[in-house]
């Protein structure tokens, strides 16, 4: 194990092998695993440098605390995970918030009496008992959908719902999606109410019924889901946003990661710049991945679920 070790590229060298050079020397390896998970490089929309200079700009893998940010109301520009949680935490430190609306849907944190990833993790596990067979990444309608957004919730506080409703009501500014910006002016879409729809609808359409029906293949003694209240209240904000007159001093971008492989000076890679592969197992011999989102299900880019790919890995390797 090297700690403090930065690797800046990995060759093709004689005999099959791999030249590896990293900062603390060149190396030659006879096998090369590339685990370094799909969250490498913060992803910002181009129109950032759009905006005017003066605006701090944090990416979500930047931000740590509120105290970070200038004084004034900001801008988080999408609503995953970090965005509603960060957006929440904003919110009880007093600032002045607007936020541009994702699909990304909500989903309860706690579900027919457990934790939802409790409900999850025996789905991935067990579902093949009872004919629930995780998806694969051929089954995805298109490639794209390996870096989609997780469903939104927080475990802040022991764990909680979050609604995009509830964060209007309670005086974060919603706004469509973040389009154009010029010359301090930010123009949304005004689509607000369809993504509220959206993402509200999400968990009810494909997560819930898929659960529903695995605790009932199951024999699981759940109490049955609590129907959601309906709620049809709607934001007013127009579709464009000045900056200077709204007094935002700071733009988050909680616009998710892409994959960052240019330390690989091997063609492996397709369209996506994800390697090509069969189970983890590379076009270039020898070359294999773990680790990422969609490898050979939804968990792989999970603690909880790597397991099972870096054991066909090390099987491999032995073999």
């Amino acid at each position: 194990m090297r700690t403090g070790t930065d690797v800046t590229r990995i060759a093709s060298a004689n005999g099959g092998a791999f030249d590896v050079e990293t900062s603390q020397g060149a190396w030659r390896a006879r096998n090369v695993v590339l685990a370094t998970g799909g969250f490498q490089k913060a992803k910002i929309p181009p129109l950032s440098a759009q905006l005017p200079g003066h605006i701090l700009q944090l990416h979500t893998d930047d931000y740590r605390n509120p105290g970070q940010l200038p004084d004034g109301a900001m801008l988080i520009v999408g609503t995953g995970q970090s965005g509603g949680q960060i957006a929440e935490e904003l919110l009880a430190a007093g600032r002045e918030v607007h936020l541009a609306v994702s699909t990304c849907p909500e989903a309860p944190r706690r579900y027919r009496g457990r934790d939802i990833f409790d409900w999850l993790m025996q789905l991935g596990m067990n579902g093949h008992e009872y004919g629930f067979n995780a998806p694969t990444p051929e089954q995805l309608p298109s490639p794209a959908l390996r870096f989609a957004c997780n469903p939104l919730l927080t475990g802040a506080n022991g764990g909680h719902d979050i609604h995009l409703r509830d964060f209007g009501r309670r005086g974060i500014r919603l706004h469509g999606h973040l389009e154009a910006a010029d010359d301090g002016v930010l123009t949304f879409t005004d689509d607000l109410p369809q993504r509220l729809a959206r993402v509200e609808s999400g968990f009810g359409q494909r997560m819930g019924p898929m659960l529903d029906a695995f605790i009932a293949a199951a024999g699981i003694d759940a109490p049955p889901a609590e129907p959601r209240a309906a709620d049809d209240w709607l934001p007013s904000e127009p579709a464009q946003l000045n900056l200077a007159a709204a007094g935002i001093t700071s733009v988050l971008w909680a616009t998710g990661y892409q994959l960052d492989f240019s330390i690989l000076d091997i063609p492996v890679l397709d369209e996506w710049n994800y390697p090509r592969h069969s189970r983890g197992v590379t076009e270039h011999p020898g070359l294999y991945a773990v680790g990422l989102p969609w490898l050979t299900g939804q968990a792989s880019a999970l603690v909880a679920g790597v397991g099972r790919d870096a054991e066909y890995i090390a099987g491999q390797i032995a073999g």
